[in-house]
């Protein structure tokens, strides 16, 4: 079911699209609209915010505030790659800008972004700098595709909940900071702006990922088509972070682990033996965390993500890989 709000005139074609997903995330929704008009684009743009059936009534208040935004309800309850490509299939302008809705545009940012991609010829897509609430910038703005190593390493040395992990953390940070603009491996989902040319070329976002690396699989996938992705260091915009994730939800890590594995024997065309070696690290992974947080508890009598971890790991136990089809 469309809801539209405000239609724009059919010989008003838009130059920029911008498309954002609400999730039960309203209020975050409505400030990032708040920043997008009080800063708009110096080009004509069509803003359309698909909802993925939240709980609560959100397009209704959203075409109160902002009766010009375009809403779009999901047909149902879906991941985040068929609620960005449900906005990209309807948009019209010939430049795309996948949003998140826990993002805060600045004055000149998504000028800054147009610039950088009319300019160079070779990015499918670019990205901003990306800094959270408390100022820290949060390096997925510019990253390496990942790697069954990386990954390997991140759920055992590398975990952010150990002291090296904290420190390596630091180190990325650092090394975005120090990043200038140019061509990088990755960059966010958080906001990417395309040409809608290269949309129809490469195709729009794998929907078989439901949440978690479908991003990454997007940039993955144009640099296989030769096409650039782009870092624009001087456009940065706030970064709120999973806000709707704030606690550790069972579902989204289930979608993490899901998604790699996804990604990984796609791209890495992993072998049965390496597939139960991430599901291993995983498993593990989960199981430390649980039992740690689970004696934290015992000690510090303050609840923390012990049973979601549990949970996880028992999880895990019914997901070992048994040769899953590399495509």
């Amino acid at each position: 079911m469309t809801m539209t709000y405000h239609q724009p005139p059919t010989h008003n074609v838009p130059t920029l699209s911008i498309i954002i997903v609400n999730s039960d995330g309203l209020r975050d929704t409505l400030a990032c609209l708040a920043s997008i008009y009080q800063h708009p684009p110096q080009v004509s743009f069509e803003v359309i915010v698909v909802d993925n059936c939240s709980r609560e009534a959100c397009l209704p208040v959203i075409g109160e505030h902002f009766p010009q935004v375009r809403g779009l309800m999901a047909p149902t309850r879906q991941g985040f790659a068929k609620n960005y490509n449900q906005g990209l299939r309807t948009a019209s302008g010939d430049y795309l800008l996948v949003l998140n809705n826990d993002t805060l545009i600045p004055a000149g940012a998504l000028d800054m972004l147009l610039e950088a991609l009319r300019a160079e010829s070779s990015y499918a897509m670019v990205g901003p700098r990306l800094v959270g609430i408390d100022g820290v910038l949060q390096p997925v703005c510019a990253r390496d595709l990942p790697t069954p190593l990386d990954y390997l390493i991140a759920q055992g040395l590398l975990d952010a909940g150990l002291p090296l992990g904290r420190l390596w953390q630091r180190w990325l940070i650092r090394q975005v900071t120090r990043r200038r603009s140019g061509p990088v491996p990755s960059i966010s989902g958080a906001c990417m702006l395309l040409r809608r040319s290269d949309v129809e070329t490469v195709g729009f976002l794998d929907e078989g990922f439901d949440f978690y690396y479908e991003d990454v699989e997007w940039c993955h996938r144009f640099q296989r088509h030769g096409r650039a992705i782009g870092f624009v260091a001087e456009a940065a915009i706030t970064h709120l972070g999973d806000q709707t994730l704030s606690r550790v939800k069972v579902w989204a890590k289930r979608s993490e682990y899901l998604s790699a594995q996804r990604y990984f024997i796609h791209y890495y065309r992993l072998s049965n033996r390496q597939q139960n070696l991430i599901w291993l690290a995983t498993s593990f992974n989960y199981l430390m965390r649980g039992l740690v947080m689970l004696l934290a508890e015992a000690i510090g009598k303050q609840t923390l993500y012990a049973r979601e971890y549990l949970l996880l790991w028992a999880w895990l136990l019914t997901q070992r890989p048994n040769g899953h089809k590399r495509d």
